[in-house]
């Protein structure tokens, strides 16, 4: 990978809808969260990892939007993130970064700037982009990534009922390693523990710009809300390199445990969610894109530390 290409992607996030200093390149708004993770011992014939075992362990996490902007308003964010740092016994964590689309637009750094050109070259305002002629003019020049394209599309339609009421995937394969050195490639799924049939969606008419930050402290105030974690067993046919590559659905599926988010907080430490920083017991795929995300992440927050430290 060239070594320019995580500085090229931060700064054309930068030019999409403006630079916001101190904040992430993306998915810059955002809310933290306590919680607890706790395993049901059925991930450990598949790994050591230690947030994974049979004992509950602390957690942090942020929900948030995809833009840059950290003002855009809730319903105008198509694709919606939960990253979560585990924290473990040893005091080192355990981090996933999760969106509500089960996979990414390319599998090569080089043409996911050429996207973000394409979308930023379909501005209708100063900090504005018209998503959705934007996607129609990528769905044209990349037709082999339409799967993709038209998932993000339909995400556009309406926004999302809640936080609270997604699906999440950290996107890429990983390798879990267990006592006697066995990979297994596996994905992993976030789905909300008190999941309805009904819509997860709703029309943007009256919503507050931030509705979804809003819902999830109303739904803390009565109680707590949970999510399940589950991981898709790959076959020797799964691709592990490749996180436009979704698996065939008759993958086994394993419910390995529950995160239970507590309440809101408001860290002081200037947190990084970073996919590749995974612990013991998980090993990371040969995937250009996570490698590359990576670098990008550590670019952008090398970038809002020093701005931050700017700010009197």
């Amino acid at each position: 990978m060239s070594n320019t290409l995580p500085q090229d992607a931060i700064n054309t996030l930068e030019q999409l809808q403006g630079k916001f200093p101190g904040n992430r390149r993306a998915h810059a708004k955002g809310e933290f969260y306590e919680a607890v993770f706790t395993p049901n011992g059925k991930a450990i014939p598949y790994t050591t990892a230690p947030h994974l075992q049979s004992e509950p362990v602390p957690a942090t996490v942020r929900f948030s939007n995809s833009p840059p902007d950290p003002t855009a308003a809730d319903f105008l964010s198509p694709a919606k993130g939960m990253s979560i740092h585990f924290h473990q016994p040893d005091g080192s964590t355990s981090h996933q970064v999760c969106t509500t689309i089960p996979m990414f637009i390319t599998k090569d750094p080089k043409t996911f700037i050429e996207m973000l050109k394409i979308l930023g070259s379909h501005k209708t305002g100063v900090h504005s982009i018209d998503l959705g002629l934007g996607i129609v003019q990528l769905l044209t020049t990349f037709p082999e990534h339409k799967k993709t394209l038209l998932a993000l599309k339909e995400q556009l339609k309406q926004p999302p009922i809640s936080y609270a009421a997604l699906h999440y995937y950290p996107i890429h394969a990983f390798y879990l390693v267990n006592a006697e050195g066995k990979r297994q490639a596996i994905k992993y799924e976030w789905r909300p523990l008190k999941e309805k049939k009904s819509s997860s969606f709703l029309s943007s008419i009256n919503l507050s710009t931030n509705y979804l930050s809003e819902d999830l402290e109303k739904r803390l105030d009565k109680g707590t809300v949970s999510f399940e974690l589950f991981i898709r067993l790959a076959e020797d046919t799964d691709a592990t390199d490749d996180p436009t590559d979704t698996w065939p659905t008759d993958r086994q599926k394993i419910l390995i445990g529950q995160l239970t988010i507590n309440k809101k907080i408001f860290p002081t430490e200037n947190l990084l969610f970073d996919p590749t920083i995974v612990g013991k017991g998980i090993e990371l795929p040969d995937d250009p894109i996570l490698h590359f995300r990576h670098e990008s992440y550590a670019v952008s927050y090398d970038r809002r530390n020093k701005e931050n430290k700017k700010t009197p």
